[in-house]
């Protein structure tokens, strides 16, 4: 009996512990500080690349730009339908885009922006203009897209 209320005692020690230990990591973790405004002028690089591989009509470098896994939401999944996505879009001569972030939140893995958008044809004619959410993940040390959706602006 002696032994049972030992083993009994030192799992709830053991429990105790792990709890503590717990709630130590999670205030370390909402302590440590996300430079946001670091992370924004990496996303504005990589908003700027994506502008500048759609204006060269090249659907396999924008495609590169989203992870494997990645979707447009609500009907594209995966990498490969992205970029046949983007290669009809060039055929259909949209090649201009303008892309302005006006939120970003999360961490230096994961990062969500919210912004504003235009797409159009090469000779200027703005084909759709509205909001956008994509969600960017770090992605062997450069931010990809994980996640894409594009809210256009209702028509007046």
């Amino acid at each position: 009996m002696q032994r049972i209320n030992l083993s009994f005692t030192v799992l709830i020690l053991l429990i105790s512990l792990a709890s503590c230990e717990q709630k130590g990591t999670e205030k370390n973790m909402e302590s440590e500080q996300t430079d946001l405004p670091s992370l924004e002028k990496e996303i504005e690089v990589r908003l700027w690349e994506y502008e500048n591989h759609l204006q060269n009509g090249d659907s396999i470098a924008l495609g590169n730009m989203y992870t494997e896994d990645a979707e447009i939401i609500p009907s594209t999944v995966g990498r490969d339908n992205i970029i046949r996505v983007f290669g009809s879009m060039i055929r259909d001569s949209i090649t201009g885009s303008s892309f302005k972030t006006t939120k970003l939140w999360g961490n230096d893995q994961l990062l969500v922006e919210d912004g504003t958008g235009t797409w159009s044809h090469a000779n200027g004619t703005v084909v759709s203009s509205g909001r956008y959410l994509l969600v960017w993940k770090k992605d062997n040390g450069k931010w990809k897209i994980l996640r894409d959706t594009w809210f256009p602006d209702k028509k007046k």
